[in-house]
């Protein structure tokens, strides 16, 4: 009896989940699509970036309520939309955001919105690459610390009496293999570093 209570429970659980998804994928509610005003709409999605074919998503969304958008009303608020989009400011911001460059701006006004995205996209991929190599640094200096408590254990081992002369021989080799990849490490630690200072420096640059 309980498990049955359960299971209905679960299968109700799961088709309102399964109706709540499919309705939060719908770009308009019933409501919205009924009381549409489309140049407010494409006036929105255009100050958004949004190209012109993501009316498509609203005609998807109303087609449900037999609503259709007014195609020309929208055109009208999107190039209105594109005209507050298409700024070198919002060009940055896109790309110090990694964002991709959809190429929605019409001829007049994407120069200077490509421009400002050149230079933000230049930015993001500097600071990619930053973290990049701070985490190859922190990984490589996490296994220098663990290189060297082995060398502890190691060590340790050599020096104890219940040690074997042949074993000893197999440890000395064991420490001088860590102490090769200790320095090879220290080595790219070193390169790494300098790379990163002159790295940062042209970040800072490049947001000035």
């Amino acid at each position: 009896m309980y498990s049955t209570i359960i299971k209905i429970s679960f299968a109700a659980l799961l088709s309102f989940t399964l109706v709540a998804g499919l309705t939060s994928c719908a770009s308009l509610s019933e409501s919205e699509c009924r009381a549409a005003d489309w140049e407010i709409i494409g006036l929105e999605d255009g100050s958004k970036g949004r190209s012109t074919s993501h009316i498509g998503k609203h005609r998807k969304a109303c087609a449900d309520y037999n609503i259709a958008p007014d195609l020309a009303a929208y055109s009208r608020g999107h190039a209105s939309g594109l005209r507050q989009f298409c700024t070198e400011q919002n060009g940055y911001n896109e790309g110090v955001r990694g964002h991709s460059n959809a190429n929605v701006c019409p001829v007049q006004l994407a120069r200077n919105f490509n421009s400002g995205y050149q230079r933000g996209f230049e930015v993001y991929q500097k600071n990619r690459e930053i973290n990049r190599l701070q985490a190859g640094i922190e990984s490589r200096e996490h296994r220098l610390h663990e290189i060297s408590e082995i060398k502890v254990e190691l060590e340790e081992e050599i020096i104890s009496n219940t040690t074997r002369e042949y074993r000893r021989r197999e440890l000395l080799e064991e420490i001088k293999a860590l102490e090769r990849e200790d320095e090879a490490l220290h080595h790219e630690i070193d390169e790494m570093a300098i790379t990163l200072i002159r790295l940062e420096e042209s970040f800072r640059q490049a947001r000035r």
